[in-house]
């Protein structure tokens, strides 16, 4: 067996974190690991790293408690508060298993952020060549930088469309456009000019006003809602401020007008 106990820096065709940081490995990439103590066979193409784990390739970097690695398969494991960042792409989980060069799973209060989201559960499992991710567990969160929140118990995401699909008691909050929502299965379209779709049991209220139905469609620009099957609209009627020399009967037709309107 000839193996190396030190710190080294080599040229090696594996690549930790490559799906999850969104980069293509490439045979003789330049990739580097530092530890307290570094065990690599270079026949086998095991190696295994100890202490204060720092892994390095092509801007992207990964610190971990512990390392397990090959060389050859592309496959490795890193435990103990993984950290990893390239670009705008920021990993944080107890655990990261890489299986191949497309498969990699985050474990453990898993936090994935690409851009301006950031995609959290017990277990995010993510492809790199189709840019998708998908959660494991009892609970799932996508958030996004401007506050808007998505939570459900799985959420799988598709990176090249910008689509969220949520199951299992899908909640919804966007305090830009002062609204909330939930059913029992949501497909949300992230981008500015989007949509979010309710499906069974659907629920939204927005500026005040709440639609109801078996299948409520939102425009996210538009800000109108289609809604089929059982619909129930209670619409708010902006305040009207009580005015003076006018008849008791006319204030009461205003104040009227500020009550709720319920339309089944």
């Amino acid at each position: 067996m000839n193996k190396l106990k030190m710190t080294i820096v080599m040229m090696i065709g594996i690549f930790f974190m490559v799906g999850m940081l969104g980069t293509a490995c490439a045979q003789g990439s330049n990739f580097s690991v530092k530890a307290d103590t570094i065990e690599y066979d270079m026949q086998s193409g095991d190696g295994m790293a100890k202490g204060n784990v720092v892994l390095k390739q092509d801007g992207g970097t990964a610190t971990a408690a512990n390392a397990e690695f090959n060389s050859k398969t592309k496959s490795g494991r890193l435990t103990g508060g993984v950290v990893a960042d390239r670009d705008d792409s920021h990993v944080v989980c107890y655990t990261f298993v890489m299986h191949n060069e497309d498969y990699s799973s985050a474990i453990g209060d898993a936090r994935l952020t690409k851009g301006d989201k950031t995609l959290a559960s017990e277990r995010v499992d993510y492809y790199k060549n189709r840019e998708y991710a998908e959660t494991v567990g009892s609970w799932a969160r996508l958030s996004m930088a401007d506050g808007s929140i998505l939570d459900a118990v799985k959420i799988t995401y598709d990176g090249k469309v910008g689509v969220a699909n949520a199951t299992g008691g899908v909640a919804i909050s966007s305090p830009p456009r002062d609204l909330t929502a939930s059913a029992d299965t949501a497909v949300y379209e992230t981008n500015n000019s989007g949509y979010i779709e309710l499906i069974g049991n659907a629920k939204a209220t927005q500026d005040g006003n709440t639609v109801e139905g078996n299948r409520l469609r939102l425009n996210n620009t538009s800000n109108k809602a289609e809604a089929s099957g059982n619909v129930k609209i209670v619409y708010v009627p902006k305040p009207v401020e009580k005015k003076e020399n006018v008849t008791a009967d006319e204030n009461a037709a205003l104040q009227m007008a500020k009550a709720p309107v319920e339309v089944a």
